[in-house]
């Protein structure tokens, strides 16, 4: 995708970026949950930058990076015994 056409991007692709976002924030709020071992703490949010620092990137893959998240959020869960689906 050339720099003008990401500059083009409809309606959709915002609410795609918007639910990315809030998807993002749910993750990094999991992670400030008390109860976590500090030792799994750090490495969750090492691998939580990861994916947003990846994210960034202008040949990005959004879909491998949504797949990452998703199994952050699992993993954070497990750490803290909420394995269960909300």
């Amino acid at each position: 995708m050339t720099e003008s056409e990401s500059a083009e991007a409809g309606p959709g692709t915002q609410a795609l970026g918007d639910a990315l976002a809030a998807r993002l924030l749910a993750a990094q709020r999991l992670l400030c949950e008390p109860g976590l071992d500090p030792d799994v703490r750090n490495r969750l949010h090492l691998r939580y930058m990861a994916i947003c620092t990846s994210l960034k990137m202008p040949a990005a893959n959004k879909v491998r990076g949504e797949q990452r998240l998703a199994q952050l959020v699992a993993d954070a869960r497990r750490a803290l015994g909420r394995d269960f689906l909300d």
